[in-house]
């Protein structure tokens, strides 16, 4: 007898159970011997009701889809089997017309404005003889014996630019002869305790690589900066405006291939060493440096001529505390002085450059 007629006969021989209309069938199954899955209690002929009994059908196809069966489909009018042939449908062709309204994040804005605080300064001096950074702060070539230099000669840089007013470069080597001290190590020493925190303010900023016209403001800084294991300042630090800030401004900076160029303009650097104030003006000042990813500048130049008058009187204030300072400036710059002819034709400044670099930082 087939299986169909055996589960019939099952089904009318089943005695009335006393399982509540709400109560689901154990639905464990089995397969019998044509591979049909049917309930494991028809196969051992157990007790239920009629109204069980026609939940089979929803059991088997719960059993179905748990074995991941797929019925055949029927033919189609044409006599083939739709069952062998690919279900899936063509993906849209997106309007190519539309606009395209998602985010550009392949590179991230560009600030209007940065800051960076120098954390490195010194005196630039020769690399080699008549080679020295610095600037044309005369705008002209003048050989040695020129008049309007008074006798000074200039220099060229490591990039061959000519004309380089830095006469400085020529008497940092005899500070220590003199008295003067170790300078550069003062302005350094300065740079980790506080008393020198020179900052430049980047405004207008379109491009951190091309950008013709923006703004440079030569800003002074306080607070005693946090120090890395290098014992250089730390990036990203955050620093309140001092009082006395020159807030010295450039309205003529460019970038161009990341290379910032600024000047000529008037700055004026305040330092403290060793709790003496002191002031430094930089008349026809120039800056170049190059713009890093991080935010900070290297290969740093900051250029001006020093009145000399500035340089007496930082060194009477030095005398204070060592009486053989200012003899020793005497007699070190006055005869280097190389800027700013007076009617008599004597020079009352002395053309001079630092090197430096700087981080990234943050004013209050």
């Amino acid at each position: 007898m087939s299986d169909t007629s055996d589960m019939t006969n099952s089904a009318s021989n089943i005695a009335p159970a006393s399982l509540s209309p709400m109560q689901t069938f154990p639905a464990s199954l089995a397969a019998n011997s044509n591979g049909i899955f049917a309930p494991r209690q028809i196969i051992k002929n157990t007790h239920m009701t009629l109204r069980h009994f026609c939940h089979i059908p929803f059991v088997l196809l719960l059993g179905l889809a748990a074995c991941d069966y797929e019925s055949p489909r029927p033919p189609n009018a044409a006599g083939r089997d739709l069952s062998s042939e690919a279900t899936d449908t063509a993906e849209p062709t997106p309007d190519s017309s539309a606009p395209d309204t998602s985010p550009d994040i392949s590179e991230p804005p560009v600030p209007e404005s940065m800051l960076t605080v120098i954390d490195t300064m010194g005196f630039a001096t020769e690399s080699s003889p008549g080679v020295v950074a610095g600037f044309d702060l005369d705008e002209r070539v003048t050989p040695n014996g020129d008049a309007q230099s008074c006798g000074h000669s200039d220099f060229v840089d490591s990039d061959g630019r000519e004309g380089i007013d830095n006469q400085l470069a020529t008497i940092v080597p005899l500070f220590e002869l003199t008295g003067i001290g170790a300078a550069e190590s003062l302005i350094q020493g300065a740079i980790k305790d506080g008393g020198l925190i020179l900052m430049f303010e980047l405004d207008d900023l379109d491009d951190l690589d091309n950008d013709p016209s923006l703004t440079l403001t030569l800003r002074a800084g306080q607070g005693v900066p946090l120090l890395g294991t290098d014992g250089l300042l730390l990036a990203g630090q955050t620093f309140a405006l001092h009082p006395n800030s020159p807030d010295s401004l450039a309205l003529n900076a460019t970038l161009k291939g990341g290379l910032l160029e600024a000047g000529p303009f008037e700055a004026r650097l305040p330092v403290q060493v060793f709790g003496v104030s002191y002031t430094l003006n930089l008349h026809g000042a120039r800056v170049r440096a190059r713009l890093t990813e991080d935010g900070g500048l290297t290969d740093g130049v900051l250029g001006g001529a020093v009145p000399y008058t500035d340089l007496l009187e930082i060194g009477r204030l030095a005398a204070m505390d060592d009486g053989s300072v200012l003899p020793a400036i005497e007699a070190v710059f006055s005869g280097s002085l190389d800027m700013e002819p007076d009617a008599y034709g004597n020079c009352t400044a002395v053309s001079g450059a630092f090197e430096f670099t700087a981080v990234s930082g943050f004013l209050f």
